[in-house]
């Protein structure tokens, strides 16, 4: 922690001139101008949740249902957003995200389909989880967080209305070391536990009666897109795999390079420190031997600089042995909300209309392609240039 104590004095400066903490690239600012410091951050964005909450609950007491759970996603997302910048156990941060599973407890009270909490048996704890529903039989969608999202956060969002308005089942879970996992019942990420959690999770749904078929689609979400490469290589009931926002490649830029919060992160998650975290980062690669039969949708930044285009087109030529297809997003990021190359559109829908199409049994164009800003977006995409086959690792 000493390399993160030394270079808080860079990350406060993000913060103050980003509105950022991690990921500034995209220009959009996150945090209200007041926040000036990564230690105001839980006070700052706590209070304003507050707010939001007050404000959603009088709503709701209004019978303004649509209002209160606008509200309450907006509040829950800064609780958990606060909480996310405390980096050890402490009482505010268990307070903080107490209120945001009180906001989500709201919203499932108000939500006009089926949300079910359910609590995953795992490692003498229990890993919490949502069930999003509106039909039995609709195919099942696991949405797999990433390191700064949770089952009710990120692309998800606690209404899971990207993928539950295309007709999904959705199953989202904080995993080992994430969100409420690890907050409240203290389950910490190891090197092999998150993909065995997955594991456990599908037989749970099934042996009581929560997914009734024998096939489930799977969304990786940044950090996620490890875990659900690892889980499509091996569990043969997945039948098809996205990943968005790559993060799947070597951790060492991640982790050393980046800002860092990102180490700070993954030390809380795995309560590893020094020696011992590096070590965690040093044998947390992919295997060079993973095989992915399913087929799989890559989607990546053009410059993320948490994988780069040489690693995602490494894994597209090398591990993916099914039907594929690799989305580079011109000039874009890590993250895809609101893309120039889509129109403004999110790289969320992008790859849940890709699952859909494979539900559909539609046959796989296997390519490589640049979805170029003045491209129609993954319709019309275009060859990748010297820009992105001749980069080296690293660049």
């Amino acid at each position: 922690m000493q390399r993160d104590f030394e270079q808080q004095w860079v990350q406060d400066w993000l913060i103050r001139a980003s509105g950022i903490s991690v990921n500034a690239e995209s220009g959009r600012r996150r945090y209200p101008e007041a926040a000036k410091s990564e230690s105001m951050l839980p006070k700052i964005l706590g209070v304003q949740g507050k707010r939001q909450k007050d404000l959603a609950d009088t709503a709701a007491a209004e019978g303004h249902r649509q209002t209160a759970i606008k509200l309450y996603e907006l509040a829950l997302r800064n609780f958990v957003e606060a909480q996310h910048n405390i980096f050890s156990e402490t009482p505010l941060k268990k307070l903080l995200m107490e209120r945001a599973q009180q906001c989500l407890d709201s919203v499932i009270g108000l939500a006009s389909h089926s949300i079910l909490r359910l609590k995953i048996p795992f490692e003498n704890q229990m890993l919490p989880a949502l069930l999003h529903s509106r039909n039995e039989d609709d195919p099942l969608l696991i949405y797999i967080p990433g390191m700064d999202g949770t089952k009710e956060t990120s692309s998800v969002g606690p209404l899971a209305s990207p993928f539950l308005s295309r007709g999904f089942k959705v199953f989202a879970m904080d995993g080992p070391g994430q969100g409420e996992a690890r907050v409240l019942n203290g389950i910490r990420l190891t090197r092999e536990n998150y993909n065995l959690a997955l594991h456990t999770a599908l037989d749970f749904l099934h042996d009581n009666g929560y997914w009734k078929g024998d096939e489930a689609w799977v969304i990786g979400s940044s950090l996620g897109t490890r875990w659900a490469l690892e889980l499509a290589s091996s569990e043969p009931r997945i039948k098809g795999v996205a990943l968005l926002h790559a993060c799947f490649g070597n951790l060492g830029p991640l982790l050393f390079s980046a800002p860092p919060r990102f180490h700070k992160v993954l030390s809380y998650m795995t309560g590893l420190e020094g020696d011992q975290l590096d070590e965690f980062i040093r044998v947390s690669d992919l295997s060079p031997a993973m095989e992915i039969n399913c087929p799989a949708l890559v989607c990546i930044g053009e410059f993320d600089p948490l994988t780069s285009v040489p690693e995602a087109r490494s894994l597209y030529q090398n591990n993916l042995k099914g039907p594929k297809e690799l989305l580079v997003f011109e000039n874009a990021f890590h993250g895809s909300d609101g893309l120039e190359c889509l129109r403004g559109m999110n790289g969320t829908d992008v790859a849940a209309d890709w699952l859909l199409d494979r539900i559909a049994e539609k046959q796989v164009v296997d390519r490589e392609v640049l979805v170029g800003r003045d491209s129609l977006g993954p319709y019309q995409a275009g060859p990748l240039t010297e820009w992105q086959t001749l980069r080296e690792e690293g660049i």
